[in-house]
C-alpha cells in the first residue's frame, strides 16, 4: 500500500529535532547501506508546541543482482508497510481527519492505516466532509503526476483557496 505525501502551503521542511515556536512540517529520510536488499525509512509528519504526529513508512525491496528471482519469472520482492506514532498528544494543538475506504470520516489520533485512504492533519480545528474528502481523494488518484497539482486540488477542495492554512496530507495510490 503505497501512501503519497503532500505539504499544502508549506514553504519549509524541518529536520525532525528541530524546536519552533509555531507548528511546522518535518521529513527524515534513511537508507542505510544496502546491497541487493534496499531498505527506505521516511518520516514525515508535524509538529505544533510539545505535540508530533509522525508517518512512517518503512520499504524494503531486493534487487537480487544473483539473478534468482529473474530465474523464476519475477524481478524483485518487496515489502511496505504505513504507520503512525504520536508523541504528548494536545488535542488543542493537532487535529487529525481520516477518511476510510467505507466513506466515514474520523476526527483524532487513532488512525487504521490499512483502512485509510486520505489522511490531513492540521495545526487548527478546520472544518472538512467525509463527502469533500472524497469528492478530493478521487480527484488525486486521477491528478497528473506533476508537481503542485494535488496541493492545488486540497487547496480548492478542502481548503477553499486559504493560502494561510499549514496541511500535511497524505493520499492512498
Amino acid at each position: 500500500m503505497a501512501w503519497g505525501h503532500y505539504y499544502i502551503n508549506c514553504d519549509k521542511l524541518y529536520d525532525m529535532d528541530v524546536t519552533l515556536p509555531g507548528p511546522c512540517v518535518y521529513y527524515d529520510l534513511n537508507i542505510p547501506p544496502h546491497g541487493s536488499i534496499r531498505q527506505e525509512w521516511t518520516t514525515i509528519g508535524m509538529k505544533h508546541g510539545a505535540s508530533r504526529i509522525s508517518f512512517v513508512e518503512y520499504r524494503m525491496e531486493d534487487d537480487d543482482i544473483d539473478g534468482v528471482w529473474e530465474a523464476y519469472g519475477m524481478k524483485r520482492d518487496s515489502e511496505y508497510s504505513f504507520t503512525v506514532k504520536v508523541e504528548e498528544p494536545e488535542p488543542k494543538m493537532l487535529f487529525v481527519y481520516t477518511l476510510y475506504q467505507d466513506g466515514s470520516l474520523c476526527e483524532g489520533i487513532d488512525i487504521d492505516t490499512d483502512k485509510a485512504q486520505a489522511i490531513l492533519t492540521f495545526p487548527r480545528p478546520w472544518s472538512i466532509t467525509a463527502e469533500q474528502l472524497l469528492s478530493a481523494a478521487e480527484k488525486v488518484r486521477s491528478a497528473p503526476r506533476v508537481q503542485g497539482a494535488v496541493e492545488q486540488i486540497v487547496k480548492e477542495d478542502i481548503l477553499g483557496g486559504a493560502e494561510d492554512v499549514l496541511c500535511l496530507a497524505c493520499f492512498q495510490r
